[in-house]
This record gives C-alpha cells, sequence and structure tokens, in this order.
C-alpha cells in the first residue's frame, strides 16, 4: 500500500504543476508506463479536469496528454483539434506513433524536436518503428550529452542497436537504463529476451519477475518466464504464469496454447530407460582407445588412421581395417573381441547414417531434394517447438524428418499440441515424421 501511495502521489505532483510542457508530459508517461497506480491517478486528473480553473488551451492540451497516456488515443486525438502548438505536435506525434502510422509520427516529432531533448527518444523510437533504426541512432547521438542520465534514451539506444542487429550494444544499453532505473520495465523486458535467447536464464528469469504482471504490454514477459521456468523443470511455475497472462489478455492464443501444452506435460509419457540405454551408449563412444590393452601393432595402426575413441572405430568397417599396412586378421579379431565386450561393432555408425539417409529418401520418393537442406527455423515454430529442435541437435528440415513422433514427445516439455504443430507445418510441405518401427 505504501509503494502505491509513493507511485500515485509522483503522478500527483508532476500534473499539478503550473508549467505543463514537453517535459512534464513525458514524465507522467513514463510513471503511468511503470505503475498501475500512477494510471489509476492519472485517470483521476482526467475526470477533475472538465472542473479545472485553466485556459481553454492548457486545458485541451492537459486532456489530450492524459488520454494519449491512458490509452484513450481517439479521446486524445479530439482534444487536440484546432491545436498546432509544437506541445500538441508532440502528443499527435505521440498518438501516431502508438497507431503505428510512423511516417506521420516522424514529421510530428520533429517538428516538436526544439521542446526537449527527451523528445528525441520519441522520434528514435518512430524511426525504429518503421524499420530504420540506423536513422534512430543518428537521432540519440545527437543529444548523447543532454540525455545521459536519461533511463528511457538509453533503452531506446538498445531497442535501435537491437534492431540493427548490434545485440552486444543492445545489452550494454538496457544495463545503463537500468542502472539509472532499476524499475524500467521495457529495458528490463528487452534485456530479459536477449539473456533469454543466449541461454543466461537465472539472470532472464530475475529480469522478468519483475516485469510480469505489470499489464497488456508485459504479457510476453510473462509467457518467456513461464517458458524458463518449464526449461528449469518448474511446470507448476510455469503454468502459474500462462495463466496470469490469460487473465491479464484472455483471448491470448499463445498463452492458452502455452497453458495447455504445460498442463499436457504433467502427464506425459517419458522412456526413462530408453534414455538411460542413449546416455550410457554416449558415454562408452567416449571412450579413449589407450585405455584398453591392445597389442602395440593394433594399437599403431589405430593411432595412424587418427582413430582416438570407441565412437572413432565404430566408424570404421572391417575392410577398411585390413586394407590398412601391418593391420591382419590377428588385429582385427582383436578388435572385434574388444567391440563386443563393449555391445559394439565395426561399421555400427556408419550402418546407422546410411539407413537415416535411405529413410528420408524412401519417405520423399527417391533423388535429392532441395526441402531436406533447408534450416529448419524456415518451418516459423512456436518458441516451444523451436527449443525442441535445439534440444535434438535437429538443425534442417531433413534431420527433423528423421524423428518420429514418440522421439519429439519424449523431449523435455514438448506435448501433443506442439507436436500437432509440427506436423502441420510438414504437412503444408507434402512431409511426413518418420514412422515408428
Amino acid at each position: 500500500m505504501a509503494e502505491a501511495t509513493r507511485s500515485a502521489s509522483i503522478t500527483d505532483e508532476i500534473a499539478s504543476q503550473a508549467a505543463f510542457n514537453a517535459e512534464a508530459v513525458l514524465k507522467l508517461r513514463n510513471a503511468v508506463r511503470k505503475s498501475p497506480a500512477e494510471r489509476q491517478a492519472l485517470l483521476a486528473r482526467l475526470a477533475a479536469l472538465a472542473d479545472a480553473d485553466l485556459p481553454k488551451e492548457e486545458k485541451s492540451l492537459r486532456e489530450a496528454a492524459y488520454n494519449w497516456i491512458t490509452g484513450h488515443l481517439d479521446a486524445a486525438e479530439a482534444a487536440l483539434k484546432g491545436s498546432s502548438s509544437a506541445l500538441a505536435k508532440l502528443v499527435r506525434g505521440g498518438i501516431a506513433l502508438e497507431r503505428g502510422q510512423h511516417d506521420e509520427a516522424i514529421s510530428e516529432l520533429q517538428a516538436a524536436q526544439a521542446l526537449s531533448p527527451a523528445v528525441s527518444v520519441e522520434l528514435a523510437a518512430a524511426w525504429r518503428g518503421k524499420g530504420q533504426p540506423d536513422e534512430g541512432l543518428k537521432v540519440l547521438a545527437k543529444t548523447e550529452n543532454a540525455n545521459a542520465a536519461d533511463s528511457g534514451w538509453w533503452l531506446q539506444k538498445g531497442w535501435c542497436a537491437e534492431a540493427f542487429g548490434q545485440q552486444e550494444t543492445a545489452c550494454d544499453a538496457y544495463e545503463k537504463a537500468l542502472e539509472l532505473d532499476p524499475q524500467n520495465p521495457q529495458a528490463a523486458f528487452r534485456l530479459a529476451y536477449l539473456l533469454d535467447l543466449r541461454g543466461e536464464d537465472a539472470r532472464a528469469v530475475e529480469l522478468y519477475r519483475k516485469v510480469a504482471g505489470q499489464g497488456t504490454a508485459f504479457v510476453n514477459a510473462m509467457l518467456n518466464l513461464g517458458l524458463l521456468y518449464e526449461d528449469r523443470d518448474e511446470v507448476d511455475n510455469a503454468i502459474a504464469c500462462f495463466k496470469d497472462a490469460m487473465k491479464v489478455d484472455p483471448g491470448n492464443r499463445r498463452a492458452a496454447l502455452y497453458l495447455r501444452n504445460a498442463v499436457e506435460s504433467l502427464d506425459m509419457y517419458y522412456d526413462e530407460a530408453q534414455r538411460k540405454e542413449h546416455d550410457r551408449l554416449e558415454a562408452v563412444l567416449r571412450i579413449a582407445i589407450n585405455d584398453f590393452e591392445l597389442s602395440v601393432r593394433s594399437r599403431n595402426c589405430l593411432a595412424k588412421m587418427n582413430v582416438r575413441t570407441l565412437g572413432d572405430l565404430v566408424r570404421k568397417t572391417e575392410p577398411e581395417l585390413l586394407a590398412y599396412k601391418n593391420f591382419g586378421e590377428t588385429s582385427l579379431r582383436e578388435i572385434r573381441s574388444l567391440l563386443e565386450s563393449k555391445g559394439l561393432r565395426l561399421g555400427m555408425q556408419r550402418d546407422e547414417e546410411e539407413r537415416k539417409v535411405r529413410t528420408q529418401r524412401l519417405r520423399l520418393g527417391g533423388g535429392d531434394n532441395p526441402i531436406l537442406a533447408k534450416p529448419a527455423a524456415t518451418l516459423e515454430l512456436s518458441v516451444r517447438s523451436r527449443k525442441c529442435m535445439q534440444r535434438l541437435a535437429i538443425d534442417t528440415i531433413g534431420d527433423l524428418l528423421d524423428k518420429t513422433e514418440a522421439d519429439l514427445l519424449a523431449t523435455k516439455n514438448f506435448g501433443q499440441t506442439s507436436l500437432n504443430e509440427v506436423k502441420a507445418k510438414l504437412s503444408e510441405l507434402g512431409l511426413t515424421l518418420k514412422a515408428s518401427d
């Protein structure tokens, strides 16, 4: 309660100032973005405007600004009718930006730039929205000294740099924005998103928690936080996040899909024995040849063939070994005996690779198919499905076609909803997953 009172008093203080200028407008918007209590305070100010003893022009500007900040864009635009002041242009630019009318936003904000260095932040956002983040960075560079202590300026710099493909610069800018204002929700979300992509889950979770639940603008934070919880096997926490997202935005299809998938994963069948056998085999194949007591001749021949582990050895066939100088039947029997003791055989790795190639060709009706070489990312799968592809080391569509439904369902956090999505995407290309043996 103390926090809500403190937040509300900031809005009341700014709104009650005699000087209503660009600085006041942008500070109000920043305050409302951070806290629902701020929004309620501003709505109360908006309701009281009708009885306020203010000049008509200023009352109209305040009405427009308050409506813009609280998301009532039509009412804001109506209040600005007939006004051509620089402050009116700032608000009009903000309205156009909210509506995605970037050319109009740029025009209005350029005309309002002289009001305050802070307007450059809005103008940079408009350039970024238009798909020209490099222009946004140029705008910001011109006011860097004036905005060095402005968290919003650093946020926008990070956003433009991220859109321009400069992720390191973006992360540094978001960190600076949070250093100046630890409660900047947009900076926390953008930084969390980039750290999430890099696999820095602990910090990403911490940052997502800062913004989850702060309104419809940050529903994505709840969804991403839920997915991270799933990756950490905290399915109950993930379900709670997805439910919270649906409370804020009941019509959000992604939230509904993730929630359904998370609930399904609680009862998902997982072949623990199969996983353990796979892990055991991988561990055996990594054993070094030097760990075994082989004859000097066999050891020397294998070293010259660059066979260092059992995995390297099972890639070789009997004819290949016998064709090597000084490698005879005696050495071959020795190698066979060694591999049999570990449940392995010569040529098994190559046989498996050839089997995969044959299966793909049969499935596609023979011949080379360029679709096989396409990245799996071209299927435009959901985040959850893409993470499954990463866990299974699936880089191309051809790799995916070598998996069965059971293979995918055995992957952590991959349920029937995700499977249906994958099958639908493949069906559009006339492809199917590998049939179960």
